[in-house]
């Protein structure tokens, strides 16, 4: 039995979707969309919270290094400006990674599929890499399963 994709809450394989302990085959799925909305989880809260501290950071220490270049000693704005730059570093790692955790997990989707007209939550996630995942493992199953179960083209067959 082929598995398109697995994890500890959906299983998705040529034989069905199994899912909260039921299995649905996929002979049985009539159709399947997805819908999203924003709704940040608490990874993009604190993604969000991150970017904002690194952008104060930034600005207080670009307004500091500002203030100190006005007649203050070298040696004092050598020290300002290495806490600048390792301040910079550190808000610019934090910063991106914080905006990739606000992109992965910004979104609340969900997966479903409709089995004798009822509709069935399949998937419930912030996670968009594991979301674009299971999206295509079922997509490719319902096409595998599609074409298999179609008739074969007839030959036409021009013999005289």
């Amino acid at each position: 039995m082929r598995i398109y994709y697995r994890d500890a809450d959906i299983t998705v394989a040529a034989s069905g979707v199994r899912v909260g302990g039921r299995t649905y085959p996929l002979a049985d799925i009539e159709r399947a969309w997805r819908e999203a909305r924003r709704a940040a989880g608490p990874k993009a809260r604190l993604a969000w919270v991150v970017l904002l501290v690194a952008v104060a950071v930034e600005a207080s220490i670009w307004l500091t290094t500002r203030w100190l270049w006005a007649g203050r000693g070298l040696l004092l704005v050598a020290g300002v400006l290495l806490v600048r730059v390792i301040a910079h570093l550190a808000a610019g790692s934090s910063g991106l990674q914080a905006m990739e955790d606000i992109r992965r997990y910004g979104r609340l989707q969900e997966l479903w599929i409709s089995v004798a007209r009822v509709p069935v939550r399949v998937l419930r996630t912030d996670d968009a890499i594991r979301y674009g995942q299971v999206c295509r493992a079922l997509a490719r199953a319902l096409a595998d399963h599609d074409a298999a179960t179609r008739p074969p083209p007839e030959r036409a067959d021009h013999r005289a």
